[in-house]
């Protein structure tokens, strides 16, 4: 369906991935961690993948992801990318990346930060559920928020998957 031609960079190939994610229209996203980018696969198209978040370049600017992990895909085909490495949730269209929440590069505790995180869910009302992998919580942010609320923490150890 995607990819089956080894692993490397080039639009042919898929890097080290963690999660994949299947939109209404079957087309299939691949999170690349060790690429630092997020390929779509049109669906029918098993020669190459295109990218639609970073650039396969490790980064922190807005265009960039740095080991990213999580995906999810809104109904108006928005991409919501959990930036392990940056420790950030960003929302890409078309060419470049907006931070939701998280600081860029920084791992932290506080409310407004994460550290590590590792998956993402959004519900009707678009508030966001962020599996926070290094803090051992998942922290919910509501559009437009500053800060996250924790919706679970108590005997989690490494959280890394939402359903």
């Amino acid at each position: 369906v995607a990819g089956g031609h080894g692993t490397g960079t080039t639009l042919d190939k898929i890097g080290t991935s963690y999660a994949i994610y299947l939109d209404d229209q079957s087309n299939i996203y691949i999170s690349e961690y060790s690429n630092h980018r997020v390929t779509i696969w049109l669906n029918g198209n098993t020669t190459a993948g295109s990218i639609v978040a970073g650039n396969n370049t490790a980064g922190s600017a807005l265009n960039q992801l740095r080991n990213p992990w999580g995906l999810f895909v809104d109904s108006i085909y928005g991409l919501y990318v959990v930036d392990r490495g940056n420790h950030r949730i960003q929302y890409w269209e078309k060419g470049n990346g907006v931070t939701l929440c998280g600081q860029s590069g920084v791992a932290g505790s506080w409310s407004n930060q994460l550290s590590s995180p590792t998956s993402i869910t959004l519900d009707q009302f678009g508030n966001m559920y962020i599996m926070d992998f290094g803090n051992n919580r998942i922290q919910q942010w509501a559009p437009g928020a500053t800060f996250g609320i924790t919706v679970a923490s108590a005997s989690m150890s490494g959280p890394r998957g939402l359903a």
